[in-house]
């Protein structure tokens, strides 16, 4: 595939693909809230969590990239570059959330809001809404500046932007942390108002970064046929994305057991009712399921450098991570919503679909706007980039 008009053709189909199922998602949701407004919007939250972790993981990846000054990050850089620039678009999809806070949330409820009242400085509506567009105005502005002076370098050459990417990474990582913790205990922690764990925003992050190289993954197998990216991919920088996404996974295990070893160790009322209605019931069946095939099984997979040296073998491991993403992001929030018998409700399948299609129709509309690799950056002359030098 040596054809840029093939590239656009496919870029333009994963648009439409893309599209298509937005729509015929978002109307499912729809008619599902003529009859019931609250189920629709709280299988709307966990779909937008699931997705929004893929936009805010690119971001921090591209920071990590820019800081770091790595081979693998050369590869994909315009692949997290597109996914980055999603953010606008789940800025808008956040605005149901907003609409239907009373309905989601228990601190929001006239009714139900005095048993939180001691939190009632922090967790009130306006505040709630004011930190969200704190939030998206911070997260939007970053990327801005990231993808502008790239683009910027693809066409004057300046290596003085360079230096501005990774002067603006630096900060821009701590305050990409910063502003994840308290958004996570907004959005997602806040659910259940009587429980707290200082660890959750970090858990979050690492989501997100994870969910970021997944999709890095999988996009780098879709599109490595299309030149010039198919002469800067090597083996060598395969291995170091598998490095990468082992690291990661990792990560996630220790930072998901850590909270719980904490807090099963603690043994208070206040903060194991969160474990309690994770694991109790056929909601445990989920969590054992989510610990051996989210961790052990691409943990030992990853373990061998045939794998990670292996774009196809890679891409099959992340293809299953995607769908353990999905049973995680599904485990963290819907118990609060129904801490009884584990069950998925047809609407838990079309809000993903609703809410991908639309993320991944803008996905491929910002890839489509500028080329695979970038041209000028001086850390990685092309012509030693694409044979594959470091």
């Amino acid at each position: 595939m040596n054809n840029p008009e093939e590239l656009v053709k496919t870029l333009d189909r994963v648009r439409t693909f893309g599209a298509l199922g937005g729509a015929l998602g978002g109307a499912v949701l729809i008619w599902s809230a003529l009859s019931s407004v609250q189920a629709a919007l709280q299988s709307y939250l966990f779909a937008y969590i699931f997705w929004l972790n893929f936009s805010l993981g690119c971001l921090g990846l591209l920071m990590m990239h820019h800081m770091v000054s790595g081979g693998w990050g050369f590869m994909i850089q315009r692949i997290v570059e597109a996914g980055m620039k999603t953010i606008l678009v789940m800025a808008l999809l956040f605005v149901p959330i907003l609409l239907g806070i009373k309905i989601l949330y228990p601190w929001a409820d006239p009714v139900n809001g005095h048993a939180v009242h001691v939190w009632s400085g922090y967790l009130n509506v306006p505040f709630f809404a004011a930190r969200a567009v704190a939030y998206f105005t911070l997260w939007i502005g970053v990327s801005f500046c990231l993808g502008s002076w790239s683009r910027r370098q693809d066409r004057d050459g300046d290596p003085r932007l360079t230096r501005r990417l990774r002067l603006l990474s630096a900060p821009g990582l701590a305050l990409y942390v910063m502003t994840m913790t308290f958004a996570s205990v907004d959005w997602v922690m806040s659910l259940e108002p009587g429980w707290f764990s200082t660890i959750y925003g970090f858990l979050f992050v690492v989501n997100q970064v994870l969910a970021a190289l997944v999709l890095a993954v999988l996009a780098l197998r879709f599109l490595a046929g299309f030149p010039p990216l198919s002469d800067a991919v090597s083996e060598k920088r395969y291995n170091h994305l598998g490095n990468m996404l082992l690291t990661f996974v990792i990560l996630w295990a220790y930072v998901a057991y850590s909270q719980y070893i904490i807090i099963w160790s603690g043994d208070l009322p206040d903060e194991n009712t969160w474990y309690l209605r994770r694991l109790g019931g056929s909601w445990s069946y989920l969590g054992l399921f989510v610990v051996i095939v989210h961790f052990f099984i691409p943990f030992l997979l990853l373990l061998f450098r045939r794998t990670k040296r292996s774009l196809r073998s890679l891409a099959l491991v992340a293809l299953l991570l995607v769908v353990m993403r999905v049973a995680d992001t599904f485990w963290l929030i819907v118990p609060a919503f129904s801490p009884g018998v584990f069950r998925v409700r047809w609407l838990d399948l079309f809000a993903p679909v609703a809410i991908g299609g639309i993320w991944l129709a803008a996905f491929a509309w910002r890839l489509k706007g500028g080329g695979l690799l970038p041209l000028r950056d001086p850390r990685f002359p092309l012509p030693t980039a694409v044979a594959g030098g470091e």
